[in-house]
């Protein structure tokens, strides 16, 4: 039995979301964003249980046959018959489909996910065979963005998106320990309590469901909704259109019979949060401005809130690695290895033509690719004698002298007491450096929100050979300890093969912290000599 969704206390927001998804299930999905241990599955699952409809829980490790579907090797061979598993989509199907720790899933299967959401179905190709699945569900997916964001191509076609946060309200607190405690001794009794709720609940959902398409749309609220989406400076109609059609389904959820501004109003943030740009497009005075930037230098900063840009200054031979990154020597580890694989069409072809079970194998080349992920500090405290700028041409050096199509940089920064992931996967060398010469510096150094982003680059690395480069002077931020650190970056940055550290720390006292980061992780350390 599952927990009545009348009696969940608290997250109104992200239950009007589900709401208005179910009513209209055309709307896209719901992307959740915030804390861990708020409920999330529990509300989705009430939901379901209330609606009578199916609900999936799609595991963040799931195969590819395991969520489109497979042939059933075991039936084909015993019985002689060509049976397909249905996957996590078809079971999903007239149901919710959830994705906990969504930006973590693999980049191919998020593709596939929206695309069936959004078609409502999808074909299934295996051994020979053809199917269509239908897939009509409603896609809702969290995440907690301190441990690595979604991209934003993806995060768009999410319909709605809401933001969670623990509430600290003693009341709410105190009412959601006791219901959960009652519903767990008894939930019979527990759930009878909230009966009436519950029908009355459904009805009004079932109720706005058939007089959707039946609420009247005035021209003049498409035009506050395309209003929004321009001030918003949101990319593409999408918004637009999310706009009227949610806002249809809250009028139709209040059993109005048009739509209202003030119905846009209650549902704008829905669709506006995650797509909105706060950065208003250049105008022709700030280019000029920007260009006479490029032809003054930059003015070294009195605080450390401060920024400024520097340009990379590449060093001479004063640093050498005797690992794969030896900015010394141009190198390309391009080759080409050879492996067996399954031929399951080919094997189950001959099977099901000559009643004969054979395994057949086929070659495939296979190019052993690396990438290197650089985790820069661009904090305040790399303005020390602009040390930035030799830091800068530490990573430009290495880059130019590792370009191959079979090598993939990754840039991660430290900057105002936040990471932020500037590049990932690329193979463009232009594209990095001039991602690389645009950073600011300025802030605190915190290096565990940088092993966090490099957590969601590794959770779609396919490359052989992962490094890790860390150029930082460490001066980490005080409130995070060595064991700390070191703890973090265990657990963040498990698939890295090589950790280099790149120690810019200048002044006669130094912490010495990059050396003992150094030695508590078996990385191979450096000490740049600065050209001061």
């Amino acid at each position: 039995m599952n927990f009545p969704f009348t009696a969940i206390v608290g997250q109104e927001q992200f239950k009007l979301a589900l709401l208005l998804n179910s009513i209209d299930p055309s709307l896209g999905g719901v992307l959740a964003i915030g804390d861990k241990g708020t409920g999330k599955t529990t509300l989705i699952r009430s939901l379901s249980d209330l609606l009578n409809c199916n609900f999936v829980n799609l595991p963040i490790g799931a195969s590819e046959d395991r969520v489109l579907g497979h042939i059933n090797l075991e039936k084909l061979i015993n019985d002689k018959s060509e049976e397909v598993q249905i996957g996590l989509l078809a079971k999903a199907n007239n149901g919710f489909l959830y994705i906990d720790e969504i930006n973590l899933l693999n980049d191919y299967l998020m593709d596939v996910l929206l695309d069936a959401s959004a078609s409502g179905k999808y074909h299934l190709e295996r051994e020979g065979i053809s199917k269509v699945f239908d897939s009509k569900f409603c896609l809702v997916g969290s995440m907690n963005p301190e441990e690595g964001e979604l991209r934003p191509q993806l995060k768009d076609r999410f319909g709605l998106s809401v933001h969670i946060k623990t509430t600290d309200k003693l009341i709410d607190r105190t009412t959601i320990v006791k219901n959960r405690l009652a519903f767990d001794s008894n939930p019979i009794a527990f759930s009878s309590q909230f009966a009436d709720e519950q029908k009355q609940l459904a009805l009004q959902i079932t109720t706005a469901k058939n007089k959707l398409l039946k609420v009247t749309i005035l021209p003049s609220v498409i035009d506050y909704c395309s209003s929004l989406a321009v001030a918003n400076a949101v990319e593409g109609l999408r918004a637009d259109i999310l706009l009227v059609k949610t806002a249809r389904a809250y009028a139709s959820l209040y059993q109005k019979d048009s739509v209202s501004t003030e119905d846009v109003d209650a549902i704008k943030d829905f669709v506006l949060n995650h797509r909105k740009n706060n950065t208003p497009p250049p105008s022709e005075q700030s280019q000029n401005q920007k260009e006479e930037e490029k032809n003054t230098p930059p003015q070294k900063p009195q605080e450390q809130n401060e920024t400024a840009v520097f340009n990379p200054i590449i060093p001479k031979d004063k640093i050498q690695f005797d690992s794969a990154l030896d900015i010394g020597v141009q190198q390309s580890i391009q080759q080409n290895t050879t492996k067996n694989t399954l031929d399951r069409r080919k094997s189950v072809g001959q099977y099901l033509a000559k009643d004969q079970f054979e395994v057949f194998n086929k070659t495939q080349n296979e190019t052993v690719t690396q990438q290197i992920i650089f985790l820069l500090d661009s904090s305040g405290s790399m303005l020390q004698e602009e040390v930035i700028a030799q830091a800068k041409g530490i990573v430009e050096k290495i880059v130019r002298n590792k370009k191959a199509s079979t090598i993939q940089f990754s840039l991660v920064t430290l900057f105002q007491g936040e990471a932020v992931t500037v590049l990932e996967k690329t193979s463009k060398e232009t594209t990095f450096i001039q991602a690389l010469q645009e950073l600011k510096t300025g802030g605190k150094t915190n290096i565990v929100a940088g092993f966090k982003h490099i957590k969601n680059i590794l959770a779609q690395a396919e490359a052989k050979k992962i490094d890790l480069v860390l150029v930082s002077d460490g001066h980490f931020c005080s409130s995070f300890g060595l064991e700390e650190i070191i703890g973090s970056y265990q657990f963040h940055c498990k698939k890295i093969n090589e950790l280099i550290l790149v120690d810019t720390e200048t002044g006669i006292v130094q912490l010495g912290s990059m050396k003992q980061l150094s030695e508590a992780l078996n990385g191979t350390y450096q000490k740049l000599e600065l050209e001061l």
